[in-house]
């Protein structure tokens, strides 16, 4: 979701965040409470499978999808079996638990899903209650890994590896609990993890020996309509274009964009709106639309022949993929 500005204001700033600042207290209190009972007598482990948590501790995208992306694909690469559970958010599936493919409607089952099933090709399940999703997996397939897509608060999950995902433009925003601020709990807990990931910056700075530095690098341009057609990075460099997004972090698309060298006049929605063909009608026919590939799958059904997505390719060092795979037990990993 989009942060309202004052989640990045002080109380001494912001008269909202003064006035939110006892019931987020309250908030970041539960939090801690809900984290010590699951510590103490947290639910049985009930998978062969080791389940590593993607989550943050703040509202809104951070990077989770395109990690995701990555860990899958070096898993494959190191012929480890997987699968993807997630809660389906924004679903109006009324049967849980669902499996998703890469044909589902994201209207049913969520936007995220789906584009993890298409782009990875691994089994993906969801429901509210991630156990279930995990048992339908597990009902069907012989896992190795079991990727939990968000759910680090999800305490009827057990789980082996956190993963705690960080926007390096956004942080912390003003450090306060919802609803005063952006963090679901108090930031403590970025000590309690395995690991943790920043989604941009400078290595220098945010790296260190438990977390490292994601790169989201752009690939090309796909069509919407048709994902076969690819442009390079360069064809709309000199060109008046359109630019939408209806993710946690927009800004983030659009300053890619802009370094790219792209003019685009630009549009922001809610993150995981739902789209229909409505909302696309103060867009100029005649000028390219850019979007996200998040986005792109929830547009293809009605998408016309000059809107195109952009591919990123994410990275992560060989150094942290050492550091989880020796987590995981494997150790003839090589870099």
């Amino acid at each position: 979701m989009s942060w309202p500005a004052f989640w990045s204001q002080t109380p001494t700033q912001s008269w909202k965040t003064a006035l939110l600042w006892p019931v987020g207290k309250l908030v970041c209190w539960v939090a801690a409470r809900r984290l010590k009972r699951f510590k103490k007598n947290g639910p049985a482990k009930k998978t062969a499978a080791q389940v590593i948590v993607v989550g943050n501790i703040v509202v809104g995208g951070s990077g989770k999808t395109p990690f995701i992306q990555w860990l899958g694909r070096r898993l494959s690469e190191h012929g480890l079996k997987y699968g993807v559970v997630s809660r389906g958010y924004g679903g109006q599936s009324k049967v849980w638990p669902q499996w998703v493919t890469e044909h589902s409607e994201p209207t049913m089952v969520g936007d995220e899903p789906v584009l993890l099933a298409q782009s990875l090709q691994c089994p993906v399940a969801v429901s509210p209650n991630r156990p279930e999703a995990i048992a339908l997996l597990e009902s069907k397939y012989d896992l190795d890994v079991i990727i939990s897509d968000d759910g680090l608060q999800h305490y009827k999950m057990a789980r082996d590896i956190e993963i705690v995902m960080m926007d390096s433009e956004r942080l912390l925003g003003n450090g306060y609990c919802l609803p005063a601020g952006p963090l679901r709990e108090s930031r403590k807990r970025l000590g309690m993890v395995d690991f943790l990931v920043w989604n941009g910056g400078d290595a220098s700075e945010l790296a260190s020996d438990s977390s490292t530095i994601m790169k989201l690098v752009p690939q090309h341009f796909r069509s919407v309509a048709n994902p076969k057609m690819i442009l390079p990075i360069s064809s709309f460099k000199h060109e008046k274009t359109q630019a939408m997004a209806g993710i946690g972090n927009p800004q983030r698309f659009f300053n890619t964009l802009s370094e790219l060298g792209i003019d685009a006049d630009t549009t922001s929605f809610a993150d995981h709106k739902a789209f229909e063909s409505s909302d696309f009608e103060a867009f100029e026919s005649t000028k390219p639309l850019l979007m996200t590939e998040k986005d792109a799958v929830k547009c293809r059904a009605f998408a016309q022949p000059n809107w195109w997505y952009l591919e990123v390719q994410p990275l992560c060092p060989a150094t942290f993929a050492h550091q989880l795979f020796h987590k995981l037990g494997h150790y003839d990993f090589t870099i």
